[in-house]
C-alpha cells in the first residue's frame, strides 16, 4: 500500500521506499512505524538473504535501514522485534546471525536490560570467533559490560544494601550519647567557604532530653554544614533525630536539613519494621518558605513524614499537631526576636529561643533549667534581658566590629556579646557557650572568649570567684545539662564548667576542654 505523506511516497510493500522515512518529522515517523511494523516484518521475511548486504555499512539492507531508524528514534522495543526476526531468519538459513545478535543486544541494552544484552553480545562474539571474525564490535561491547557496567551495578547494589543496613540501625541515643546532653557541632560560620584554610565544619547543636514518660528525644538545632557527617561520626543515625529546630534560613544553619529529610524518606521506605517515622520541624518564616516543598512529604503509604510549626517572635510553643511538647520532649519553647535578615523573606524574621526544660535547676529561680539560643542577631539594647532566666546560653558572635564605634549590623560581634551576656546574667551564675565564629578567629577563639568573660564580670566582684564562664565552642564540646558539667576532651569525664580551661591547637583549628590545674 502506498502512503502519500507530506508528498513523500512510502510503500510498506516496497522496502526501497522506506528510506523516505528519514524525510518525515520524528513524531510522524514514529507513528508510521508503530502502525506498520507488523507488515514491514512480514515483507522483510519474504526477502531473499543477501550476504553482501548484511554489513551495517551497507545501504542495501532493509533490516538495518528500519532497525537503525528505530534505534535512532528511541523505538527500542520496535528495534528489538526487527532484530529478533532477523536473528531467527539468519539462524534458520545458517547465515551470519552474529550481526543481528549484536544489534539485538544494543536494543536490549538501551532498555536497561543489561543481562539480556550481555547474552546477545556473547552470542554474537561466539559466532564471530567460530568464523574467525576478530574485528567485530561485540568484543568491545562485552568488555565494557564486564569492566564497567556490571561492576558499577554491583557497587550500587552493595551501597543500597549498606544504606538499608545503616537506616535500620536501632536508636542508640542513650548508649552512644546519653540523656540530657547538649553537643555543639559548630566550628565556623557561613563566610568560611570563601577563604577557608582547612576543613570548614559547622552545623549547630544536638540536644537530648528525657520526657516525663522516660523516653529520650533527640533534637537537632540549626543543622548546617557537615552536621550529619559529624553526627554519624559520633555514632548516631536518622533514627535518633526526633525534631529539628531552625532559627533562620541561611545555609550554615540549614544545609543539612534536606539531607536529613532525604534519609527520613529512605528510612520510611526501607525500614524493616515497616513503620513510618515523623520528624517535628520548628522553623522561622524564611525556613517555611525555603523548605515549603518538602514539608508536605509523605511516605509510600501516604502517611505524613513531617510536622511543621512556625516560630514567630513573642509566641510560646507548647504543642505541635495537638501533642504537648512537655509530654513529648520535656520542653516549652519561648520564641524571641532576632535582628537578622532572612534571605527568603528579606526581612528580620530570624528568631532566638529559650527552651524551658523539665530538668531541675540548682538555682531557686527558675525551678527548671532554661537554655537560651540567641541565633544570629545584632545587639539591640535590652536584648539580653530576654534570656535572663537561662542558666545555659548559646551565644552567636559572628565576627568582630569592623568600624570604630559601631556595632555589627547582622551579628552580635564582640561588644554585642558582652552587652547581651551582662543583661542576661543579672548577677546570677551563667554558662555562655560562644559559637558561630568567623574563620578570621582561627587561633583566637580562646582569647576572644576570655576577653568577653573578663568584661562581662561586675566591676566590684572578684573574678576568680565568679560563677560566670564564657566557653568557646568546637565540634566536640559536650555539656551535661543536669549539672552543667563539661566533658574533658582527653578523659571523657565531666567536670563543673567553672573548672574547665581551654587549650587551642592553632595548627589544626582544634579546641580541647581540660581540667584546670589545681593550685
Amino acid at each position: 500500500m502506498m502512503y502519500q505523506m507530506m508528498n513523500i511516497p512510502i510503500d510498506v510493500s516496497r522496502p526501497q521506499t522506506w528510506s523516505n522515512l528519514h524525510h518525515l518529522p520524528v513524531k510522524t515517523r514514529k507513528e508510521w512505524i508503530n502502525h506498520n511494523l507488523a507488515n514491514m516484518i512480514k515483507v522483510l521475511h519474504a526477502l531473499p538473504i543477501d550476504e553482501n548486504s548484511l554489513s551495517p555499512d551497507s545501504n542495501q539492507n532493509p533490516w538495518h535501514l528500519i532497525g537503525f531508524i528505530c534505534i535512532n528514534d528511541n523505538l527500542y522495543k520496535e528495534a528489538e522485534k526487527i532484530y529478533e526476526e532477523m536473528q531467527k531468519k539468519m539462524k534458520e538459513s545458517h547465515k551470519n546471525f552474529g550481526i543481528p545478535s549484536y544489534y539485538l543486544g544494543i536494543a536490549k541494552f538501551l532498555q536497561g536490560r543489561h543481562k539480556e544484552a550481555y547474552a546477545e553480545f556473547k552470542t554474537s562474539r561466539q559466532y564471530d570467533l567460530l568464523h574467525k571474525i576478530f574485528d567485530s564490535p561485540s568484543a568491545a561491547a562485552i568488555h565494557y559490560m564486564e569492566e564497567t557496567i556490571f561492576p558499577t551495578k554491583e557497587i550500587i547494589h552493595k551501597n543500597q544494601e549498606k544504606l538499608i543496613d545503616d537506616l535500620n540501625i536501632p536508636r542508640c541515643l542513650e548508649k552512644v550519647f546519653g540523656t540530657n546532653k547538649l553537643r555543639t557541632i559548630h566550628k565556623w560560620n557561613s563566610s568560611s567557604p570563601l577563604f577557608s584554610r582547612a576543613v570548614s565544619q559547622g552545623g549547630g547543636y544536638f540536644l537530648t532530653l528525657r520526657n516525663p514518660h522516660g523516653e529520650i528525644k533527640g533534637i537537632a538545632i540549626d543543622p548546617g554544614y557537615d552536621f550529619f557527617t559529624i553526627f554519624r561520626d559520633i555514632g548516631l543515625g536518622i533514627a535518633d533525630i526526633d525534631a529539628i529546630i531552625i532559627t533562620h534560613d541561611h545555609d550554615d544553619h540549614t544545609e543539612s536539613v534536606e539531607g536529613i529529610l532525604s534519609l527520613l524518606a529512605k528510612y520510611n521506605d526501607h525500614n524493616h519494621e515497616k513503620k513510618s517515622r515523623v520528624i517535628d520541624i520548628f522553623g522561622s518564616a524564611g525556613v517555611l518558605l525555603k523548605f515549603h516543598g518538602l514539608l508536605s512529604a509523605t511516605d509510600l503509604f501516604g502517611n505524613k513524614e513531617i510536622n511543621f510549626k512556625l516560630l514567630v517572635p513573642g509566641n510560646i510553643i507548647s504543642e505541635i499537631e495537638g501533642a504537648s511538647l512537655k509530654e513529648k520532649y520535656g520542653i516549652t519553647v519561648y520564641v524571641k526576636q532576632a535582628h537578622h535578615t532572612e534571605r527568603w523573606t528579606n526581612q528580620e524574621s530570624s528568631v532566638g529561643l529559650v527552651l524551658e526544660t523539665n530538668i531541675p535547676s540548682s538555682e531557686e529561680e527558675p525551678h527548671t533549667l532554661c537554655i537560651g539560643i540567641t541565633g544570629d542577631t545584632r545587639y539591640e539594647n535590652g536584648l539580653g534581658v530576654e534570656y535572663k532566666d537561662c542558666q545555659l546560653l548559646l551565644t552567636n558572635i559572628g565576627s568582630i566590629e569592623k568600624e570604630e564605634g559601631k556595632y555589627l549590623n547582622q551579628h552580635l560581634g564582640l561588644l554585642g556579646c558582652i552587652n547581651l551576656i551582662k543583661e542576661a546574667r543579672l548577677r546570677k551564675p551563667l554558662l555562655s557557650i560562644l559559637t558561630e565564629f568567623g574563620e578570621e578567629f582561627s587561633g583566637k577563639r580562646k582569647i576572644i572568649s576570655q576577653i568577653i568573660e573578663n568584661w562581662v564580670q561586675p566591676m566590684e566582684e572578684n573574678h576568680s570567684a565568679s560563677m560566670l564562664r564564657v566557653i568557646p565552642a568546637d565540634i566536640n564540646l559536650e555539656v551535661r545539662l543536669s549539672d552543667l558539667h563539661i566533658k574533658e576532651t582527653d578523659t571523657n569525664v565531666f567536670f563543673p564548667y567553672q573548672m574547665i580551661t581551654i587549650e587551642e591547637d592553632s595548627n589544626f583549628d582544634t579546641l580541647k576542654y581540660k581540667l584546670k590545674a589545681q593550685r
